[in-house]
């Protein structure tokens, strides 16, 4: 149940690709270097380690590295291929983070519309306390938006990136070469 230290941003984009084929791109092991890119001060993730299973069974960790040397550790908490995905994310690098947070929650779903898969991309960032809130919800608010809307856009290029491929091959074969 959310509370007042819970501070919550959504996002929703059309996403080009069927929800099961955005749902497989969204939650690969390896797609956080090419989405997560960073957003001004936010850096961007470089890579993962620590992997403590199979990154599609819930209960799973990794520590995440990020461009400016911090890391985060994070756990699958939900993964319902091709509706649902969702993950938490704490032991922030970042000090600033650490003092304003105790964790992160991120939830993903996809759903079937005209021209693709609506995605709906919630994330929320629990205070550390109520003093830690209201700076907390201003660095949500001014940056951590735009640091999801990079990432969606990328998505978004990405799966149209892949459609044209798809479409490019299909053309090919259909053509005898």
């Amino acid at each position: 149940m959310p509370t007042y230290r819970d501070i919550t941003i959504t996002r929703q984009a059309l996403i080009p690709g069927t929800p099961d084929e955005v749902f497989q791109f969204i939650a690969a092991e390896n797609v956080l270097p090419r989405v997560l890119t960073g957003y001004g001060p936010l850096p961007g993730v470089v890579g993962t380690s620590g992997h403590t299973g199979p990154w599609d069974t819930p209960g799973s960790t990794r520590v995440v590295h990020l461009a400016d040397g911090s890391q985060v550790r994070e756990q699958i908490t939900r993964h319902e291929p091709p509706g649902h995905f969702a993950y938490r994310v704490w032991d922030f690098g970042n000090p600033i983070i650490r003092t304003l947070a105790t964790q992160a929650s991120g939830e993903w779903a996809f759903a079937p519309v005209s021209g693709g898969t609506q995605v709906r991309w919630a994330y929320t960032f629990t205070a550390s306390d109520w003093l830690a809130a209201l700076p907390l919800f201003a660095i949500t608010h001014l940056l951590w938006r735009g640091y999801m809307q990079v990432c969606l856009d990328h998505t978004r290029r990405a799966m149209q990136t892949q459609a044209r491929a798809t479409i490019a091959a299909s053309v090919e074969i259909a053509s005898g070469r």
